[in-house]
């Protein structure tokens, strides 16, 4: 008898101790689940890496072109394995951007671990948390223009001219059809090679030229 109640209670430990285990697996969640590459990985790849004379259609310099999904992902991408992963490797390393050109950002080079942490996973069409009515230039504007165009216009390499990287080169594409190319309207359709802004993101930068540029 008395091994038959210790082999219940036994029995009935071992069912909490699993239950809550479960319990607390499931409520941890996917951490990389808000990562959506079209939205937080395709820009990087876009603005830093897939320029003219880089990572392009028309140039695919060593045989790389990261400039979607598919190419990217055949190009060195191993799912779940970012220390297996060439392209991530070499972004690293420092060796990609090459000498010269924008580097990644610590945060981007983090975004782009993570994706591929969770599977690098090819999320389109994800929705953004995003208020038009916001268009501060430090907390905005700077931060969308580093995510989307330095890579082809900066300080070391000021594509048509143009250095999105600083405030007065921000000021000074406005009076150079910045509008144009981020509404695809007659002009040059940026960001090069990605999918246009959305309209939230074109009416922040709207509502920040109706403000008047300020360095805010």
């Amino acid at each position: 008898m008395q091994f038959k109640h210790f082999a219940v209670i036994a029995a009935l430990s071992i069912t909490l101790i699993w239950g809550m285990q479960s319990c607390q697996h499931e409520s941890m969640g996917d951490p990389n689940a808000a990562i959506c590459f079209e939205r937080d990985i395709l820009p990087i790849f876009n603005s830093k890496c897939a320029m003219s004379g880089c990572h392009d259609a028309g140039t695919s310099a060593e045989g790389y072109t990261l400039d979607n999904y598919k190419n990217i992902l055949s190009d060195g991408i191993v799912k779940g394995k970012p220390n297996k992963s060439e392209i991530y490797e070499s972004i690293a390393d420092g060796e990609m951007p090459p000498k010269n050109s924008t580097k990644l950002s610590e945060t981007e080079k983090q975004l782009i671990y993570d994706w591929i942490v969770g599977g690098a996973k090819n999320g389109i069409n994800c929705a953004s948390v995003c208020d038009s009515a916001v268009s501060g230039f430090a907390s905005t504007i700077q931060p969308m223009m580093n995510k989307y165009c330095v890579g082809c216009h900066s300080t070391s390499n000021p594509s048509a001219g143009v250095d999105v990287s600083i405030y007065v080169g921000v000021k000074a594409s406005v009076s150079k059809g910045l509008m144009n190319s981020l509404e695809h309207n007659g002009y040059y359709p940026m960001p090069k090679g990605g999918s246009k802004l959305s309209a939230c993101e074109i009416n922040q930068v709207k509502n920040w030229i109706q403000r008047g540029t300020p360095n805010d």
